[in-house]
Formats: C-alpha cells, structure tokens, sequence
C-alpha cells in the first residue's frame, strides 16, 4: 500500500487572505493608477502561486520572489522588494527554503532529475 505524503498533511493556512496583502500593497503603490494595481496583482499572484499552485509553478513564482525580478516590477510601482518578501514569509504565503521539484519518470520508468 503506497500513501502519497501530500495527501496527508495539508499546507499551514496563511494568516491572512491574498485579498489583504494585495489591498495593503496597492495603498502604497505609486502613483495610485490601474496599472499600478496590475503590477500588484501580479506580485500577489506569485505570493499565492508559493503556497497553492502546482510543484512545477511553486518553483517558478519562488525564483520570481527571490531574483531581481521582482526587484524591478516593485520598482515600477514604488515598491520595496524586501518588504514584499518579508510580508509573504511572515504571512505564511512562501518557505524560507526553495520548493523541492517533482521527480519526472521516462517512459521505461526510470527516475531522472
């Protein structure tokens, strides 16, 4: 009898909702326009994307989080990147540690990185 670990425990439940850190955020964001909003729900989007999206998406919006992408959107829209991070760590939104990738199988079955 195989158990898959994921399906017994469950992430940790953020301390808050997606929805009050993209409103905190966009408060600060200037100059106070729509577009400035898209940036921040973009930013957000990632936030959310380190906790409930797939293994492979996981990785991508955690790179994006800790390269200086996200230095140069929260930029754009007078943003501190280290806060932005700060607030996903402490919220429970995004590990401290990169997500560990899923192991891919060939076609006969064997294991590769």
């Amino acid at each position: 009898m195989v158990i898959d670990p994921r399906k017994l425990h469950k992430p940790a439940q953020p301390l808050v909702r997606i929805s009050a850190i993209f409103q905190m955020l966009s408060r600060q964001a200037q100059p106070q326009c729509p577009e400035a909003n898209l940036v921040v729900g973009m930013i957000c989007q990632a936030i959310h994307d380190c906790l409930y999206a797939t293994p492979v998406e996981q990785s991508r919006a955690w790179n994006f989080m800790h390269d200086e992408r996200l230095d140069i959107w929260a930029g754009t829209v007078s943003l501190d990147a280290n806060f932005i991070r700060e607030v996903a760590l402490k919220t429970g939104f995004m590990s401290p540690q990169a997500p560990t990738r899923a192991i891919k199988k060939n076609k006969k079955g064997e294991k590769s990185a």
